[in-house]
């Protein structure tokens, strides 16, 4: 078949004539990957923070937790009087030293919270040699506590540095 007979085949002719096969090609990887990896799924999950490997929460109906993650203790800080007594927005805390890494986790009411009751809060970890307890306090709520309401709970590691990857397992009971 002659070209002027057929006028796709002479576009065809043109086009291959104005860009060689050796461009074409890797334009049209780089266009496929592209378009499978916009097209993969994405999986969200809850954050991770550096150095936290998992987080195992034991808790009783009544709370929420959210882990905060790992920081490092700014200014020295006195321990919260245990019991702590439940303050919508406070923080209970072990005695922090500057330098330290801190533990946070902020527990939220549900309407499973059971007012006038004194709760334990836990925090265990393992950074490679199995589950020591890090930290414990203790805190009452009050009679007029209300569905939504917030404190945030702070354990001083007692380290400057530790091995990563770190499991932990918080326990509200």
């Amino acid at each position: 078949m002659d070209t002027e007979k057929n006028p796709l085949r002479a576009k065809r002719s043109r086009i291959r004539n104005m860009l060689p096969l050796k461009i074409l090609l890797p334009i049209l990887a780089i266009s496929l990957l592209s378009i499978g990896s916009f097209a993969a799924t994405v999986s969200v999950s809850q954050t991770t923070y550096q150095a936290q490997e998992g987080v195992y929460y034991n808790v009783v109906g009544g709370f929420t937790p959210v882990s905060n993650g790992f920081t490092a203790v700014r200014a020295v800080g006195s321990a919260s009087t245990q019991p702590f007594i439940w303050t919508n927005g406070g923080t209970c805390q072990t005695a922090l030293t500057a330098g330290h890494w801190q533990y946070s986790v902020t527990l939220t009411l549900t309407a499973a919270a059971s007012p006038t009751t004194t709760y334990t809060y836990i925090v265990s970890w393992n950074t490679g040699s199995g589950y020591t307890t890090l930290g414990t306090l203790t805190f009452t709520t009050l009679g007029t506590i209300t569905v939504g309401q917030t404190v945030t709970f702070l354990i001083d590691t007692g380290v400057t540095t530790f091995n990563s990857p770190v499991g932990l397992n918080i326990t509200v009971a």
